[in-house]
């Protein structure tokens, strides 16, 4: 593990003591110590706040520690400091927290200063109970990339309806033009669009309920694969080869023009303007049968106490500045991710119009409420390219993920 001690703050604040049971405030005159900190970004990414926060605060000493996120090796090395009861003051942590806060290793943040202006999917991915247990500021937000150019050529307008979208596929389809490019892996685009847009556009926890046992994946599922079958599979949109395309192939048929739309996320525009510079690229979200708009993306990960940590007040004084404006558009520039709230940050003009969404935590990619992520995604992947293959039926995928879905509960 890589460690730093960097020097940082101390000011005249209301401090809090944390307990199990939750924040206890008490009055303190100054702020100090050490802080412990595990993060998940390393320090030469992390030293413009680090720097920002020294100015600020001189009189806490930061124990700034950071462990790769590669092959999982980041959850792995948390997992092992809370079990063995030695978490550091503040952690990052990924979605879901359900275990780690029935556990009792989780703060409780609700009224601390950070969580103010946290709202909508930003505070729901990390709250359980009603009780929020990360503090988050940003998401990465996609939607569907669309030649503007081939768009307006046909006299198409982005979709304001499923209905209109589907109309957008048969009018490129029936040209010998792929509507939608897609790889294997990203087949569950389409059906999380459905999902998205007929369920959590209703009920934005539905699939953190599915992973407490209060729904199963028939209920909030089968409809939507089936769905998604009939409006994709069947009507020849995907074909079978689908499946054994790469992300690589499938950006390089966009941009060549032998696709006219794929679903990604902002990382993507970067390879498709190198592919394509002088494409004229647009997005837009996805869109449901009533004209609800509510796109694909996902919160970042995001910031815990301890339930014991050693320092509380300093661990409330760092979540507390990082979500000051100034604080936030840093950290923006260490994500390039989209932010909860307009602090005046600069997006690429090809996806400004996704900053609503942004703003009002419209957008949400259903794996990350299930704690059994890591097996059931691939699943889905796997039986969703099994379905097109005609091997499996949307009953037997619904089924599968169910009986996973107890035996890993």
């Amino acid at each position: 593990m890589r460690k730093n001690i960097t020097k940082i703050l101390a000011g005249t604040l209301t401090a809090s003591v944390m307990l199990t049971g939750g924040i206890v405030t008490v009055n303190a005159e100054e702020v100090s110590g050490t802080l412990t900190f595990l993060s998940w970004y390393n320090q030469s990414q992390f030293q413009p706040i680090l720097d920002a926060f020294q100015e600020k605060y001189p009189d806490v000493e930061v124990d700034f520690q950071n462990v790769s996120t590669e092959n999982n090796q980041y959850s792995q090395r948390l997992t092992l400091l809370a079990n063995s009861g030695e978490l550091p003051d503040v952690f990052y942590i990924q979605p879901p927290v359900a275990r780690f806060a029935a556990a009792g290793y989780l703060a409780p943040l609700d009224d601390l200063e950070c969580m103010k202006d946290i709202t909508g999917t930003y505070r729901d991915t990390y709250t359980v109970d009603g009780t929020t247990y990360a503090f988050v500021d940003d998401a990465w937000i996609g939607g569907v990339f669309y030649d503007k150019d081939m768009f307006e050529e046909n006299g198409l307008e982005v979709p304001e309806t499923y209905e209109d979208f589907l109309n957008i596929c048969k009018a490129f389809y029936d040209q010998g033009i792929k509507p939608v490019s897609i790889s294997g892996t990203s087949l569950p685009d389409l059906m999380y669009w459905i999902h998205d847009t007929e369920v959590l556009a209703e009920n934005p926890n539905y699939d953190k309920e599915i992973d407490a046992g209060e729904h199963t994946f028939t209920e909030g599922y089968l409809e939507n694969i089936e769905q998604w079958k009939t409006d994709f599979v069947d009507t020849g949109y995907m074909d079978p080869s689908v499946v054994g395309y790469s992300d690589e192939q499938r950006l390089e048929e966009f941009a060549s023009g032998d696709a006219a739309m794929t679903i990604s996320g902002p990382w993507s525009l970067t390879t498709i303007r190198e592919k394509a510079p002088d494409k004229n690229v647009g997005i837009f979200p996805f869109v449901g049968s009533e004209g609800q708009k509510y796109t694909v993306g996902a919160v970042n990960v995001g910031i815990a106490m301890s339930a014991t940590a050693e320092n509380p007040a300093a661990a409330e004084a760092f979540l507390n500045f990082l979500a000051e404006d100034e604080t936030m558009k840093l950290y923006q520039g260490i994500t390039g991710n989209f932010m909860v709230k307009d602090i005046g940050y600069e997006v690429d003009e090809a996806l400004e119009p996704l900053v609503e969404f942004a703003n009002n935590g419209q957008f949400a990619l259903p794996t990350v409420y299930w704690s059994n992520t890591g097996t059931l995604d691939p699943m889905v992947q796997k039986g969703l390219q099994e379905i097109i293959l005609g091997i499996k039926t949307p009953e037997e995928l619904v089924a599968e993920l169910d009986e996973k879905q107890a035996e890993l509960s």
